[in-house]
């Protein structure tokens, strides 16, 4: 046959691992003959199905036609016409054999259980917590065709993306989109009192909204109540068990009443939802029907003919094969038909799926959630990404010490294999032998493996905040990948040990042939290699992420955290009497400061924005955040002033402070009531006027104060304008107070009776701001627990290679330690000379680590605005550490080799 080649004249030839194999492991004396037939096969398949696909076939072809694990040739072997087969009876005869050789070596047996078992459990907490993630809100039926509605809005090249439409966007595309089947709203109004009247305690509660289509397109299932109906009549309300539970504990509700501050008719409830799963990135706990609003002026003057606001979440169920890109085009053709963005607007509308809501949210609005960071934590690709890897590292890194340890244990075993092939036993036998011992260990390792895992679940849950569950009720897609990922470690880790040995003449193991293959060693120090290499980049990366998130935790925000109580105002009467209320506040003794403000440092709420720009500049109005205040408000935060005044008085109520970088944007460097102009504040996804006849808010400039993080240390600090708490753009809604650190459960209830003598109905929700803040590094936190577990569950796993590493080669050159003992060596010396191998494998580890490594930390940091500096003793002490742990590890077999009687080593075989 000549050159084969494709049809574009390229060389066309088979697979070289497929030739290998057939080489290798084919039938004795058929090589050729088969080797030929397939050459002519895959010839004919290259010009009929084309080369892939030739290539995939000549491999299968190889895979049937070779005798698994059998010799080339063998003068032992069976009638080669007769392939072999696995039987039952020979099958209980390598279990038996297994169970008596995994009994007699009980360290052996412990060691290759103990790092499979650690291995197998880290596999399978990861992989729970990775198929959470990556399942979020695939409980709903019709997931894969439900999508939300994601806007895009440029205003002189200024971008927000946010998720939320308006309520005629909603309401007429699924009359004009043929490829739209249904569509639903929902609109988050805020925070309000719910109260049963039965039992009149008030729960401040986040008041959501959907129209009577959310639970034919979602799936969040009744427990009491109809869904076609529970959300159809006006003062309906569908609320969850839990919320149930805590109003009137029971769930038995239907037909109860409830009463809201914003709204004056009784609410009827018509349904009990069941409690959201844990991967749902919905949290709302009770559904106002839509229709209880309709009536409003509101509904009635402004949301009826609404096209432009982004009021309103958005979702549609398309219709089966619909192209989202070709509704996305067409959404935003029915928009701008019916409404003309401002010149030099640009917008457009897009379709994000559901599934994809929880990981790809990055930099969109809303994002589907309340704005609470204590609500669902937003998913990070980049995080799975990096337990993926991890998973399989540690799985792949606990299969690689058995094999250490199997090789390791080879010279024990070289006898009985020579025996048992003098009597008759193929290859193929022993072979299977091996295999069958891999997996019985990793069947051991798996049962271990579930009992650990379970018991360490609750722990696991607690700080990863999910309710993660591995039983009869687990979805049978993680039974699969466990028993999926068992079998093939099993058979991987067991294959090279199993081709290794089984392939050695019985003459030369009668002989007392030693087992030091050059190219057998080198595999296994190239596998302790890696493993090592491994732990070293894991435990860099642990010793960085620490000290960033200690950063974040202790970094100076240019304002004291510590002992700031913050009070929620949530009604009239508490913001109108803002003054006696702090005053009153003020006096008890316990409270050294108290302030009002919009918003605080580390806002968990969304903060307005404003364009504000120097009156008669002629360049653009910057884009700066604001935050309403009073003239307590530095000394309470401790926030430093550095040129002109603080506010005084209401009078100050047209004056501003603004912090550097708001002052540098606008080119001020010292205030001396320099007039500013504020012409527009956010609402919505853009910027509408501060008043109705677009008179812009002109302030003077008073003061400039020092920057101070008043948004999470992964952004930049940018500019902000402190106005004073009597401004047009914000009113006030919280109190903060600056309280002793003794008595701290006393002065709460003092703070507590202050507010609830100025208004009964005003519930006392506060929290401390350095625990607030806290939260915007949770997940850092829990990564961090992750990293140090998998990493010492990594470095513990291969430690246990090495170990038998060193276990084997103390074993093979037993007789030189009793040559250099009778020559004078020393067991200090002799310690030394057998560690000494190990540590080069470690120190070259760390070579390789240390530039992985740095890179990998170096593009983590990026992610952050601020963040911690590599430094040269992160590297250093995690090679020390790993050079430390490797020499323990090793030291007790050197040493043990090293004090052998130089005559029992000498003697020995």
């Amino acid at each position: 046959m000549g050159r084969l080649t494709d049809e574009n004249g390229r060389p066309a030839r088979p697979p070289r691992w497929a030739d290998w194999l057939l080489s290798r492991f084919c039938p004795a004396g058929l090589e050729d003959e088969l080797q030929g037939d397939l050459l002519e096969m895959y010839a004919y398949w290259v010009k009929t199905v084309g080369l892939p696909a030739a290539r995939w076939r000549y491999a299968l072809a190889v895979l049937r036609l070779i005798r698994p694990f059998s010799g080339s040739t063998s003068s032992q072997s069976r009638d080669d016409s007769q392939p072999f087969s696995l039987h039952p009876t020979m099958l209980r005869n390598y279990l038996k054999i297994a169970f008596r050789t995994l009994s007699r070596n009980k360290l052996y047996t412990a060691l290759n259980i103990g790092g499979l078992t650690f291995g197998v459990t880290c596999f399978l907490l990861i992989g729970l917590y990775l198929f959470d993630e990556l399942t979020f809100d695939q409980q709903h039926r019709n997931a894969n065709r439900i999508y939300r509605v994601v806007e895009y809005k440029s205003v002189k090249g200024e971008a927000t993306t946010v998720a939320a439409g308006s309520y005629k966007l909603a309401a007429e595309s699924r009359k004009t989109i043929a490829e739209i089947e249904n569509t639903t709203r929902l609109a988050r109004i805020g925070r309000a009192n719910l109260i049963n009247p039965e039992n009149p305690v008030n729960f401040q509660e986040t008041v959501t909204n959907a129209d009577e289509n959310f639970l034919h397109i979602f799936d969040f299932p009744l427990v009491l109540g109809d869904k076609h109906t529970a959300l159809k009549e006006p003062n309906s309300i569908a609320i969850t068990e839990e919320l149930a539970m805590r109003l009137f504990g029971t769930i038995q509700v239907l037909g109860k009443t409830l009463r809201f501050s914003h709204m004056d008719a009784p609410l009827k409830v018509t349904g009990v939802l069941k409690n959201h799963p844990p991967n749902s990135s919905f949290d709302f706990n009770l559904l106002v029907s839509e229709a209880s609003y309709r009536n409003t002026d509101y509904y009635r003057q402004t949301v009826s003919s609404d096209w432009a606001s982004t009021d309103f979440s958005v979702y549609f169920l398309l219709k089966p094969n619909t192209s989202s890109e070709t509704v996305s085009a067409k959404l935003t053709k029915l928009v701008l038909a019916n409404f003309k963005p401002e010149p030099g607007t640009m917008l457009s509308f897009s379709l994000q799926a559901l599934k994809d809501i929880h990981l790809h949210s990055e930099g969109i609005i809303d994002g589907a959630r309340n704005s609470n960071v204590e609500a669902i934590a937003q998913g990070s690709p980049f995080y799975l990404r990096i337990f993926s890897f991890i998973a399989l590292f540690v799985l792949c890194i606990a299969g690689i010490n058995y094999m250490n340890l199997a090789t390791a244990r080879s010279s024990n075993r070289l006898k009985e294999i020579g025996v048992r092939k003098s009597i008759g036993a193929e290859r193929s036998n022993l072979a299977y032998q091996f295999l069958v011992e891999a997996l019985l260990m990793t069947t051991f390792s798996l049962l271990v493996a579930l009992v650990l895992v379970n018991v360490m679940l609750p722990f696991f849950n607690q700080f990863v905040k999910k309710q993660l569950t591995l039983g009869f009720s687990t979805d049978y897609r993680i039974w699969l990948m466990t028993l999926a990922a068992t079998l093939l470690i099993g058979v991987l880790s067991g294959s090279y040990p199993a081709l290794l040995l089984s392939g050695f003449k019985p003459a030369l193991l009668l002989k007392g042939m030693q087992f030091n293959q050059r190219g057998s060693l080198s595999v296994r120090k190239a596998l302790v290699v890696f493993q090592f290499t491994i732990s070293t980049v894991l435990i860099i990366g642990t010793i960085v992420l620490y000290w960033q998130v200690r950063f974040l935790n202790t970094a100076n925000l240019g304002f004291n955290k510590d002992l700031l109580v913050v009070i929620d105002v949530n009604t009239g009467t508490a913001r109108d009497r803002f003054e006696t209320i702090k005053a009153d506040m003020a006096k008890i003794p316990s409270v050294k400061n108290v302030s009002v403000t919009s918003r605080v440092p580390g806002e968990w709420k969304t903060y307005r924005t404003v364009k504000i720009n120097t009156q008669g500049k002629a360049h653009e109005p910057q884009i700066a955040y604001l935050i309403g205040a009073d003239k307590d408000f530095l000394k309470t935060f401790e926030i430093k002033l550095l040129a002109g005044r603080n506010f005084v008085n209401p009078t100050d109520s047209t004056s501003v402070l603004l912090n550097e970088t708001a002052a540098r944007r606008l080119h001020i460097t010292e205030p001396s009531d320099q007039l500013v102009e504020i012409p527009a504040m956010s609402g919505g996804s853009g910027f509408q006027p501060v008043s109705p006849d677009n008179t812009p808010f002109k302030a003077r400039v008073i003061g400039i104060v020092k920057d101070f993080h008043f948004q999470s240390l992964k952004t930049r600090v940018e500019p902000l304008v402190l106005a004073y708490n009597q401004n047009p753009i914000h009113v006030i809604d919280y109190y903060t107070a600056r309280i002793d650190a003794q008595g701290i459960s006393q002065t709460l209830e003092k703070l507590k009776a202050v507010l609830l003598e100025a208004d009964p109905n005003e519930p006392f929700e506060y929290h401390f701001l350095d625990q607030q803040l806290a939260l915007f590094y949770q997940e850092d936190a829990r990564r961090q627990t992750l990293l140090i577990g998998v990493a010492l569950a990594t470095i513990f796993i291969a430690c246990l290679g090495l170990f038998g590493l060193a276990t084997y080669s103390a074993e093979q050159r037993i007789k030189e330690v009793g040559v250099r003992k009778v020559l004078g060596a020393s067991p200090v010396n002799l310690a030394a000379l057998l560690s000494g191998d190990f540590l080069k494998l470690v120190l070259m580890a760390n070579g390789i680590a240390f530039p992985i490594a740095w890179w990998a930390a170096d593009q983590w940091l990026q992610g952050y605005a601020y963040h911690i500096a590599l430094e040269w003793w992160m590297f250093a002490l995690a090679g020390l550490l790993a050079l430390l742990i490797a020499l323990l590890t090793v030291s007790y077999q050197a040493i043990k080799a090293a004090l052998v009687n130089p005559v029992k080593s000498l003697r020995s075989d």
